[in-house]
C-alpha cells in the first residue's frame, strides 16, 4: 500500500513539474519572426553585407563583404554600430572600424525603426529612420542609416542589406 502511495505522488510530482515546465519554454527565433513585425525579431548581431540598388533589381552598389558594419540591436533599446572597413567603403579611411552608439525604437504598425545616436565617433550622428523588413536570417533598411557618407549617384533609392551573425 505504502509503495502505491509513494508512485502515485512520484508521478503526481513529475506531472506538476512537466506542467510546470513547458510553460518556462522560450520563444523561437522563428517564432519571433513569423510575420516579421515584432521588434524582438530585430534583438541581435548583424552584419551589413551591402548597399544595394532598390532601383535596379537590388543589385550591389558597394559590397562590404571583406570588412561588413556590425549591428548590435539589444533588448534594452541601446544598439552599438562598427562601421564597415571594407575596401569599397568609402568611409572606410575615416569611419572603418570605429563605433557608433545609441537608442532605437520600433513601430510595427508601420515597421519602422527609428535610430538615434548618442555616443561615439560621430561618424553619423544624425537621429533617423527606415522601414524595416526582417525575418530570421536577414534584415534591410529601406534607406542608408549607418552607411550614409557612401559617395553614390543621385535619384536612385539605396537600401542596407544585413544578415544575422549568430542564430540562436
Amino acid at each position: 500500500m505504502i509503495n502505491k502511495i509513494l508512485a502515485a505522488s512520484i508521478l503526481s510530482l513529475s506531472l506538476f513539474i512537466g506542467a510546470c515546465g513547458s510553460d518556462d519554454e522560450e520563444e523561437s527565433l522563428a517564432d519571433k519572426c513569423r510575420n516579421g513585425d515584432d521588434a524582438s525579431c530585430l534583438i541581435g548581431t548583424w552584419n551589413l553585407l551591402a548597399l544595394q540598388d532598390a532601383t535596379l533589381d537590388y543589385s550591389i552598389v558597394v559590397d562590404f563583404s571583406t570588412g561588413p558594419g556590425r549591428l548590435v540591436i539589444n533588448d534594452d533599446g541601446t544598439f552599438v554600430y562598427t562601421y564597415a572597413s571594407a575596401a569599397s567603403s568609402l568611409m572606410s579611411k575615416d569611419c572603418g572600424g570605429l563605433k557608433d552608439t545609441g537608442k532605437w525604437t520600433y513601430d510595427a504598425a508601420t515597421k519602422t525603426i527609428n535610430i538615434k545616436f548618442t555616443v561615439g565617433e560621430q561618424c553619423n550622428s544624425n537621429p533617423t529612420y527606415a522601414v524595416v523588413k526582417v525575418n530570421e536570417t536577414e534584415m534591410s533598411f529601406n534607406r542608408q542609416v549607418f552607411q550614409t557618407s557612401e559617395d553614390l549617384p543621385k535619384g536612385q533609392t539605396y537600401i542596407e542589406y544585413f544578415q544575422r551573425v549568430n542564430i540562436q
